[in-house]
């Protein structure tokens, strides 16, 4: 059964934040998954997307949008757990709000509905909960129901994700069809 945007989005962010939870002082400097990234920048990408996305629910430019999610980021060094906590709760909430889905946003990739936007955020932290997985040792494995979200939202656009270089250097093309389907997720957005 296909998720509701917005219950994804939930899933996304329990998954993001129970790993959260387990990040240690001394994780944070750790390199992550993410090329270039510590485990803090990682979580401080994932805090200024939850920040950009209230700002441009609230009705703001991108590139406004944008100004505020650097400084969200920024103010929320000294306390990550709880800066991502509010960030996200912020935006759940928005996202919950009558009409929330159906408006049109001044997002980076362009003028979208909210359907977009949500999708976009529910990719981004899925994503990202495996990577902090990944960087601190913790459980790898995400809710197949999200996974599948994911999947069909991603999916589609394989070759433009192969094409782009958000996803590092795409699909190995060496999964076959019948691989586990996170194994899959992962590899169309170069994750190893």
């Amino acid at each position: 059964m296909a998720l509701e945007p917005v219950a994804a989005l939930r899933r996304a962010h329990h998954e993001f934040s129970t790993r959260l939870g387990e990040v240690r002082d001394d994780l944070w400097v750790r390199q992550s998954a993410c090329e270039d990234w510590s485990v803090g920048d990682l979580v401080d990408h994932v805090i200024g997307g939850n920040v950009f996305t209230v700002a441009v629910i609230r009705g703001a430019g991108a590139e406004e949008a944008m100004a505020s999610a650097i400084k969200g980021a920024e103010s929320g060094v000294d306390d990550r757990v709880d800066a991502y906590e509010s960030s996200a709760a912020e935006m759940l909430a928005l996202f919950g709000s009558p009409g929330a889905l159906g408006g049109v946003y001044h997002h980076v990739v362009g003028d979208v509905p909210g359907t977009v936007v949500v999708a976009l955020r529910t990719n981004d932290i899925t994503l990202h909960a495996w990577d902090l997985a990944r960087s601190g040792g913790f459980d790898e494995q995400l809710d197949p129901g999200l996974v599948r979200h994911v999947w069909d939202k991603m999916s589609p656009n394989v070759d433009e994700l192969a094409a782009g270089d958000r996803f590092g250097s795409g699909s190995r093309g060496d999964l076959p069809d019948d691989a586990p389907l996170q194994a899959r997720l992962l590899d169309i957005t170069g994750r190893r």
